[in-house]
């Protein structure tokens, strides 16, 4: 509906014109009021809405025949809403409503009281069934305690199955484990080296069982001890069988080793019973193998015809043998690589070409006391290097003395000797001078340096079977020069040998005796020197012995010269040539003496008696003096101060020096004859006047002063 309008001038005009009246009206107070009032308020608004809705809600009807019976109760309604009635319809509809309050409530109080009958019901099902829990919980007590027992007894039974579990499974072997220990059918491998190694660990921990007081533990120890022994052993049997089979294949050049191999000897080396039959096969095998293969090297080369056969070069001495020689070598060079492959061996801290330290001997000297395992292996695999060359040693030898035997000459039968000697050297230092290889070749080498000193021996018998005398030129012999000449190449065959090498000199092998050269020196000097000695002793002079004796010196010298290892000779050599130079020295002194004309005067001066004056001697008189002062000047100016013709027969520096000295000697001479006619007590007159020259210009005249 419309709210009325309440404008103020509306009002206003209606009320009485009397002011003091019009202020005390409470109607017109409340309007006053009401418009006063602030209609923005949310309550004053939401209290205008409701009382809009009374009106609204009885909605205008039309006037036709079917409304007319429902339009007065709406107009009833409207003009009681208009005419002030509005308490009586705000009382009215909260009775209504608390009517439909009360109606719901009463519902509510039925429904309340409905379920408080249920609980209570409930209630005593509750405590019937208390009462029936507790009686059942009485009579299952017995069981409950029982039921925990088992629990208890079970959990004890589970753990001791579990350590009953973990027990077998560490000292007890499995089927799989088994079947690889003691069946064929599983072959030699990684599943049998496991089961192996868990057997040792069994045996391991048994140890500690056993190491325990006596009781349970003690003799599952020893069960299991038996028990495992008996699969371990089976387990190294078939490792036997299966390696002994694997050794018979080992007879081809081309070997390689499988890992399953060098682990099966490695574990071989536990049971050294087995692994010394395994050696003896495998030694056995690859000695006759390497025999054969070297047979076929000898005759018929390589297996397409290279390399050609080495017998094929039997005229060449050197290269046959050399060939033989570095077959061996090389061959055994390879069966170290391959042995070392087979045994896990490594060498640590060894320079290619270094000297092998092999282990220490015991005091029967068959090296088995070394005790650690890196040299138990060294051992073990030299001998059985030694065993596996041991096949190639006869035929070696057979051929290499056939060769050495057929020499006749010394330089092919030195040069024969040192290069075996060289290998000698190198095959100890490689296996050892105990291994059977050594050995052959220092029986080979015995035997080639006994050939080499029978042919130097052959060859001084020879210079000693026909001496004839020096020739007129007293020149070294022929016979000697060609000795020389074969010295000579037999210390550059040396030289170049390698015999002279600093660290073959440091080897402390025995064979190091015979590198020395002396006596080859001795063997091959001694002979020529004994012939020109007893040469020399066919010339009655002694000048000519000793012109001879210098030339032969001086030969010899020339040979030995440039090299290191004759110096002890050559000082020899040069003493016996230096007590000739002074003999030649002193005669052609002499000689010179002679000539000057001093020599009565010196001797008259050396055998007098020292209270005669020397001018009162026959051979010192004023008068044979003057005449010796005169020859000897004649003596100056004929004399050539730097060379002699009886000197021409002696080497050039010799006779230079040889003058030289002699020439000294004349001036050393005359100084004292000077000096004995200066001196008073020989009572010489006008002495000034006799001696013309001075020492000085003797010495000048000589060649001798500076």
């Amino acid at each position: 509906m419309e709210r009325p309008s309440l404008s103020p001038r509306a009002t206003t005009s209606s009320l009485p014109s009397t002011s003091s009246s019009s202020n005390r009206n409470p109607l017109n107070l409340k309007v006053s009021r009401l418009l006063s009032a602030n209609l923005q308020d949310a309550a004053t608004r939401a209290a205008l809405d409701t009382l809009g809705q009374f009106e609204s809600d009885v909605p205008d009807v039309p006037a036709t025949s079917s409304t007319t019976a429902t339009a007065p109760a709406k107009d009833g309604i409207g003009r009681a809403l208009r005419r002030g009635g509005l308490r009586k319809e705000v009382d009215k509809r909260m009775a209504q409503g608390s009517r439909q309050f009360l109606d719901a409530f009463t519902d509510v109080n039925e429904k309340l009281a409905n379920l408080q009958s249920h609980l209570d019901a409930m209630h005593v099902c509750c405590n019937e069934v208390q009462e029936q829990l507790d009686q059942a919980n009485t009579g299952t007590r017995y069981l409950l305690e029982h039921a925990q027992g088992l629990r208890a007894q079970r959990a004890s039974t589970t753990t001791q199955q579990t350590l009953l579990h973990l027990f077998l499974t560490r000292f007890t072997l499995s089927d799989a484990e088994l079947r690889a220990l003691t069946s064929r059918d599983v072959p030699v491998g990684k599943e049998l080296f496991e089961a192996m190694d868990k057997t040792e660990r069994i045996r391991e921990d048994c140890r500690s069982l056993l190491s325990g007081e006596a009781g349970e533990g003690t003799q599952a120890g020893l069960d299991i001890m038996l028990y495992t022994s008996q699969h371990l052993d089976a387990g190294y049997q078939k490792i036997f069988k299966w390696c002994s089979f694997e050794s018979r294949g080992f007879s081809k050049d081309a070997l390689e080793v499988s890992g399953t191999m060098r682990e099966a000897m490695r574990r071989l080396k536990g049971r050294k019973d087995l692994l010394d039959d395994i050696l003896t096969l495998l030694g056995t095998t690859r000695s006759t193998s390497l025999l054969n293969t070297f047979l076929d090297a000898l005759t018929r080369g390589g297996p397409t015809g290279l390399p050609r056969p080495i017998e094929l070069h039997a005229h060449d001495p050197i290269r046959y043998i050399g060939d033989m020689l570095a077959w061996i070598h090389q061959t055994m060079a390879g069966e170290r690589e391959w042995l070392e492959s087979l045994f896990g061996v490594k060498e640590d801290g060894r320079w290619v070409g270094s000297v092998r330290r092999w282990p220490a001997k015991d005091a029967k000297g068959e090296g088995d006391s070394v005790k650690e395992t890196g040299e138990e292996d060294e051992e073990r695999l030299r001998r059985l290097l030694d065993r596996d060359m041991e096949g190639c040693g006869r035929p070696l030898k057979i051929r290499v003395l056939q060769t050495v035997k057929s020499q006749e000459g010394p330089i092919m039968s030195y040069r024969i000797a040192t290069l075996i000697h060289f290998y000698r050297i190198t095959m100890e230092r490689t296996i050892g001078e105990e291994a059977g290889m050594s050995k052959v070749l220092a029986e080979i080498t015995d035997s080639a340096y006994e050939a080499f000193f029978e042919t130097l021996k052959a060859q001084g018998r020879s210079l000693l079977r026909f001496i004839q005398p020096p020739s007129a030129a007293l020149t070294a012999p022929t016979p000697l020069r060609e000795a020389l000449s074969t010295l000579r190449e037999l210390m550059a065959v040396y030289t170049s040998s390698l015999l002279l090498d600093d660290s073959l000199s440091a080897s402390p092998s025995p064979s190091q005796t015979t590198i020395d050269f002396a006596p080859v020196l001795s063997a091959a000097l001694d002979p020529a020197l004994e012939m020109c000695e007893k040469m020399r002793e066919m010339r009655p002079s002694e000048w000519d012995q000793a012109v001879f004796g210098v030339n032969c010196w001086e030969a010899c010298l020339g040979a030995l010269e440039g090299f290191g290892f004759t110096a002890e000779r050559c000082k020899g050599l040069e003493e016996g040539e230096g007590r000739d130079v002074e003999t030649l020295t002193g005669e052609h002194f002499t000689h010179l003496l002679k000539d000057s004309g001093l020599e009565p005067i010196l001797t008259a001066l050396h055998t007098k008696d020292a209270s005669t004056p020397l001018s009162h001697l026959p051979v010192a008189s004023p008068s044979v003096l003057q005449s010796s002062i005169t020859a000897f000047s004649t003596f100056l100016s004929t004399t050539d101060p730097l060379s002699s013709p009886r000197l021409s027969l002696l080497p050039p520096r010799f006779a230079a020096s040889i003058h030289r000295a002699a020439l000294d000697r004349v001036s050393r001479a005359y100084a004292e004859v000077w000096e004995a006619v200066m001196d008073e007590a020989n009572r010489y007159e006008a002495r000034r006047t006799v001696l013309k020259r001075s020492r000085e210009e003797v010495e000048v005249l000589l060649g001798l002063g500076d």
